[in-house]
């Protein structure tokens, strides 16, 4: 996909409606396409806040806690718009999980004070907003859940963003390895492979390889996620 094709594709699912020409145009020239290949680090300036629209693919975003541990904050997928912090008392990396296309601007950018801003300030507040409610729903998760409430909960969570159609037959593929997965859930390696197959013989998924799966009981992989039943 190419510049235009991208940013038209972050127009028309992000921008606000009614933006002036003006306003496009300058937005236009703040970002960059930037083409990441599975396993590439995003190259950004660590002393600049970011937005970065996903086109296509997937990533994850990283938070450093030491010189050698990174902290998994969240999962993106085609169609995000992904908020990177500035480096503060935590520094921040935002890599491919697969071969990923993404438009990339300076939140600096969308703040620029002005006659036309007032949509863009929204755009920042919506994507910011929805940057706190994925971090209170990981806190949720990795609250007071055992391990296989936070491996259900995770896997309704991808279940619902990537839907059930990337592979048909109900199947989806996690771009994600089994190790991500449990960095993301505060588990070890041996917890969420061991989660995953009591899921499976429970009869409430199905996997194949390391990364196809199925939800064949959604009900009861809910029951397990320790959700509350939505009343009628």
């Amino acid at each position: 996909m190419n510049f235009p094709d991208l940013f038209d594709a972050f127009d028309a699912a992000v921008l606000p409606p009614g933006l002036p020409d003006a306003v496009i145009l300058r937005l236009r020239h703040d970002t960059v396409a930037r083409e990441l290949a599975a396993g590439e680090q995003l190259d950004l300036d660590p002393a600049r806040a970011y937005f970065a629209f996903l086109g296509a693919g997937a990533c994850k975003l990283a938070a450093f806690v030491s010189s050698a541990r990174e902290q998994i904050v969240s999962f993106h997928f085609t169609g995000d718009v992904v908020h990177v912090p500035a480096q503060g008392r935590y520094g921040f990396t935002l890599t491919a999980l697969t071969d990923a296309q993404l438009l990339v601007i300076p939140a600096d950018s969308l703040n620029r004070s002005g006659p036309d801003s007032c949509g863009m300030l929204r755009l920042a507040s919506r994507e910011t907003e929805n940057a706190l409610a994925r971090s209170r729903e990981t806190s949720i998760i990795l609250g007071r859940r055992s391990a296989q409430e936070r491996v259900a909960s995770f896997i309704l969570a991808i279940w619902d963003r990537l839907g059930a159609d990337s592979r048909g037959e109900g199947w989806i593929e996690l771009p994600m390895s089994r190790g991500e997965i449990a960095d993301s859930l505060g588990l070890t390696i041996e917890t969420v492979s061991r989660q995953f197959s009591e899921l499976r013989d429970l009869g409430l998924i199905e996997t194949e390889g390391r990364s196809a799966l199925r939800v064949i009981d959604l009900p009861g992989l809910s029951r397990c996620a320790g959700q509350l039943p939505v009343a009628a």
